[in-house]
Formats: C-alpha cells, sequence, structure tokens
C-alpha cells in the first residue's frame, strides 16, 4: 500500500463526507484512510460509518473513535495504525483536487528510495478564492527541508498551509507529547525535528483544496492561551533540540533565538499551573530575553491582531 491518508475529525459531520468523496474519486487507487474521530459529539459516527457502508469501502477505509485529546492525539493514533508508505493528513474540512494522490505519487517515486529525504510538500488552493495560498516556491533547487520551510523561507516568502506527504517509518520514529488537559500540541513540534535531520521536495503543484471555517484551528485566537503547555513543548524543543543543530548565520541566529525565547517566556507566564516543560539551561541571551519580552509583546500585539502568531 503507497499511502495512508489520514482524517482527524473533531465535530465535522458537515464536511466530511467532501473530504472522504474527494478521496473515493481519486485515479490512484493504492490508499488507506484512517479517519481518527477524536470524541466527536455530533452526527460525526453515523454519518461516516454509514458513508462507508453504503459504498462498501470497509476494506480501505477504517473509522476509529477515541476520547477528546486534540488533533495531536489524534494523529499519534493515525501514525500508530498506518500501513502505508507515505503518511498524509488531510483535515476533515479539506478536500483533495482532482488526481492528487496520481500525481503526488510520481514525486514519491523521485525520494522513495533516498533514506535522505522524509517526504515531498506541495501547495493548497484557498477554496474560496481558488487561488494558490501563499508564495510560490523557487524551485531552481527544490531540495529543501521542514528546517528551511519554518526559519529560512518565511525570511523573503509567505508560504503556509503547505500539503505534505512523508515517509510512514519515519514519523513512527516520533509521538507528539500528549500532556493531561491540553488539547493542542503544534504540529511543527514533530516537523521542526525531522526537518534537522532529513531533506523535502518542493513542487508548487496544488493537492487540496483549503475552508477556512469559522471555528477551525487557524481562527482561533485564544488557542495559545488556553494550550499554553502544549506550546511550551514546542519552544522547548526550538531552544534544545533544534536550533543549535543547525548551523546559521549570526543575523539569523540572533532573530531565531530573539523569537524563540520570546514566545518561551510568554508561554511560562501563561502557564500558571507549572505543568509545562521548562529549559534545562537558560542562556545569558535566553535571561535577556525574560527581561525583554513585556516590550516586545507589547509591540507584537500592536502589529499583529492574531495572539496565535505572538
Amino acid at each position: 500500500m503507497y499511502f495512508t491518508i489520514c482524517v482527524p475529525a473533531y465535530n465535522r459531520a458537515h464536511t466530511i463526507l467532501r473530504t472522504l468523496e474527494s478521496i473515493k474519486t481519486q485515479s490512484f487507487s493504492s490508499y488507506e484512510v484512517v479517519i481518527v474521530d477524536d470524541g466527536s459529539k455530533d452526527d460525526t459516527t453515523a454519518t461516516v460509518q454509514k458513508y462507508i457502508e453504503e459504498n462498501g469501502l470497509q476494506e480501505q477505509f477504517f473509522y476509529y473513535y477515541k476520547e477528546n485529546g486534540g488533533k495531536h492525539t489524534a494523529l499519534n493514533f493515525g501514525i500508530e495504525k498506518a500501513q502505508g508508505e507515505f503518511f498524509v493528513i488531510l483535515d476533515s474540512d479539506d478536500w483533495l483536487v482532482e488526481n492528487a494522490l496520481e500525481s503526488l505519487h510520481s514525486y514519491c517515486e523521485q525520494i522513495r528510495s533516498d533514506d535522505s529525504y522524509c517526504g515531498v510538500m506541495g501547495k493548497s488552493i484557498n477554496s474560496a478564492t481558488g487561488e494558490i495560498i501563499g508564495d510560490l516556491f523557487d524551485l531552481e533547487n527544490p531540495k529543501s527541508s521542514y528546517f528551511d520551510y519554518h526559519f529560512i523561507i518565511p525570511q523573503t516568502k509567505n508560504v503556509v498551509d503547505c500539503f505534505e506527504a512523508n515517509k510512514t517509518k519515519i514519523l513512527k520514529q516520533y509521538r507528539f507529547p500528549e500532556p493531561e488537559n491540553v488539547k493542542f500540541v503544534p504540529e511543527a513540534w514533530m516537523f521542526d525535528q525531522i526537518g534537522v535531520q532529513y531533506h523535502l521536495l518542493l513542487t508548487n503543484d496544488a493537492f487540496r483544496l483549503v475552508e477556512y471555517m469559522a471555528d477551525g484551528i487557524t481562527s482561533d485566537s485564544g488557542l495559545k492561551q488556553r494550550n499554553a503547555v502544549g506550546f511550551l513543548y514546542h519552544y522547548v524543543s526550538r531552544l534544545e533540540n533544534v536550533l543549535p543543530k543547525k548551523k546559521l548565520s549570526f543575523s539569523l541566529r540572533l532573530k531565531l533565538y530573539t523569537v524563540a525565547w520570546w514566545r518561551y517566556w510568554q508561554c511560562v507566564k501563561l502557564d500558571k499551573s507549572k505543568q509545562g516543560p521548562r529549559v534545562k539551561r537558560v542562556t545569558f541571551f535566553g535571561f535577556l530575553m525574560k527581561l525583554g519580552t513585556p516590550f516586545l509583546t507589547f509591540v507584537a500585539k500592536r502589529k499583529y491582531k492574531d495572539n496565535n502568531r505572538i
């Protein structure tokens, strides 16, 4: 089996059939669909089970219900169940473009036997405008990484909401932390670390249509405030496991560490119960950033309305 398409879902009975139908109608057929219902309270269970039964998809579409724990826990579950060579995350309010898997397969084949690559990254389309989301990649050299995607490319381009297929055997080496009563850990916690070791093959082909829902994660301005512990795992990892492992210019290192320490101290302040992780050692620069965090937060709040960006 070539692809595992993981569909994490929470209260998406009104959108998930569009997602599943876009998979079922693909021209490429070597895939399984792992639907992980993260404790939905609407009709998601009945909707999905009826769809699978009526279309005779029991051998290819697999539905699992689990207690609500957040998308990161659903992804942990999906990765554990995955049997395909490449793992694709398709949110339950998004859907594939026509022939997406066939096109994606052609790119995956280029890096399938190269152990230095973790996967392929392409583009998504905003369903409201019909336009590709963000700037196009510079494909003069399509060899990149998640580290480049999160830290280097954004210095000159707006690259967000890309679509990826990653080698399942690599993802199975990781597991998102599942702290109690935390409903969100950024996906970048995992992909930052993968980006230190592995390459990505970039393409400007679009594979997915995205609809920005009013109740989606992207629109949730209070996400960080409610899940400071989950974000602390992310920022501690950046400071200890990611940034120290890459050679950077002085100016870029200064910028990236400034942002990482600033965001870390923000979340330390939000973590009033002190349940989240802390860095093992606060550097002198980290201490200076602790003193400067109130000023940086004030400046950022004037620049950005969306608190998730700061």
